[in-house]
């Protein structure tokens, strides 16, 4: 069963580092996307707060016109009513008498929506009212953010936005508009008609749709932190799955290249190699070297008689009776169809002899049963020893050629040196 968790890989050892960066590209985008969002979500609040005074404003503006139409609203003059003294300094007398003896008293635009106001605030509503640098009414007077206002009208500006987040009582939206002179202007102030004379100043109670704002962001927060685990972990998984199966499959494939098909032993390229590692190093420590070249007696006649599927069946036996009989650093590999090469490093040439004797020995001792007919089943064996003669790695593989042929020559079944 593959390995599903981080391990040392043999051939993909910069995959941490491909699948660090892959992470982190993945993790920018999903903060990147999730940061848009965020902005987004502030943005429509700004948005949806601006809509709600612009409506306000233009329910105001309605409501003042109408008011000048007809005059200004008379209202009866009750407990709690009081007459727009402001009216007497312009000489518009604010009160009047009925036929049934009560009392009526004035209420022009500007009053009016003072009053509105005051009711609004007092159930939670939005409040508004007119200001002005030079106002008749010093309630009229101007805040800081109201002065800055009308300085940026007198500038030429057609908004003022504000949002007041540190407020006593809740967050707020401030939104101005600047107020331009027109003929129900004239009646109370020396202005001309089209002149910025004020700023109509509405306030918005926003404490519910900022706390519903952080709501949303705060949970497009825990999203991002959540896909990213999300998505980091599925790519973690997916990408180690997949180079696990890459690292096995290339360790298979360096199997392949250095392994005998049939008999899993080394092949020739690779036991080759390795005798001329092997003769380099023995020959830099002055360690002794030995080979041994193994051949199966009469093989063709096997191979013509009982067939080649049962051959190859030998060839896997004896493969593996020399696993069974060599030493842990001995090297065993397959050079042709039915000759071995071992190769003992720090091996005297007796050492050598008495391993090519005990390997002949197993595999005469035991014999192969096909199809109830017992075959016996012999080699030969040529050993060298590597000498100050020999230069490379190919003299001492024909000198153990030679000891081979000998060993053929003088009746098979024996070990020649």
């Amino acid at each position: 069963m593959a390995v599903l968790w981080p391990k040392p890989f043999r051939y993909f050892s910069d995959v941490r580092l491909f699948l660090l960066i892959l992470c982190i590209i993945l993790s920018l985008f999903v903060v990147v996307v999730s940061f848009f969002l965020y902005e987004r979500t502030g943005n429509l609040l700004l948005q949806r707060v601006r809509e709600q005074a612009l409506a306000y404003a233009d329910l105001i503006d309605h409501t003042k016109m109408w008011n000048y139409d007809y005059g200004g609203v008379y209202v009866e003059k009750r407990k709690g009513v009081e007459s727009n003294d402001y009216l007497l300094r312009i000489g518009v007398k604010p009160d009047l008498k009925t036929t049934d003896r009560r009392t009526l008293t004035l209420r022009n635009h500007a009053i009016m929506i003072k009053e509105i106001s005051v009711r609004s605030e007092q159930q939670d509503g939005p409040s508004f009212r007119i200001v002005s640098a030079h106002p008749l009414d010093p309630a009229n007077t101007p805040d800081a953010i109201e002065m800055t206002a009308l300085r940026k009208f007198g500038q030429g500006d057609r908004e003022m936005s504000q949002l007041v987040m540190q407020n006593p009582s809740g967050p707020i939206y401030r939104y101005l508009l600047p107020l331009h002179a027109d003929k129900s202007c004239l009646e109370c102030h020396a202005t001309r008609i089209g002149d910025v004379m004020g700023a109509l100043s509405i306030t918005l109670t926003i404490s519910e749709l900022v706390r519903q704002t952080h709501l949303s962001q705060l949970l497009i927060v825990l999203a991002a932190i959540l896909i990213i685990g999300l998505v980091v972990g599925i790519t973690y998984f997916l990408t180690w799955r997949l180079v696990i199966n890459l690292d096995e499959a290339q360790q298979r494939l360096k199997r392949l290249a250095s392994t005998d098909e049939l008999t899993g032993l080394r092949n020739r390229r690779h036991i080759m190699g390795r005798l001329e590692e092997e003769f380099e190093r023995s020959n830099r420590l002055g360690e002794p070297l030995c080979i041994i070249m193994l051949d199966l007696d009469l093989f063709k006649k096997i191979n013509d008689t009982w067939g080649h599927p049962f051959g190859d069946h030998v060839l896997k036996w004896v493969a593996n009776r020399m696993n069974e009989v060599v030493r842990a650093y001995d090297v065993v590999g397959r050079i042709g169809g039915e000759e071995f090469l071992i190769i003992s490093p720090s091996t005297t040439l007796g050492e050598a002899v008495v391993l090519a004797e005990r390997l002949r020995e197993t595999i005469e001792q035991e014999t192969i049963n096909h199809g109830g007919t017992v075959i016996p089943l012999t080699i030969s064996a040529g050993i060298a020893l590597m000498g100050k003669a020999d230069i490379n790695s190919d003299d001492l593989i024909r000198r153990a050629d030679a000891a081979l042929y000998r060993a053929k020559q003088a009746g098979r079944n024996r070990v020649v040196v």
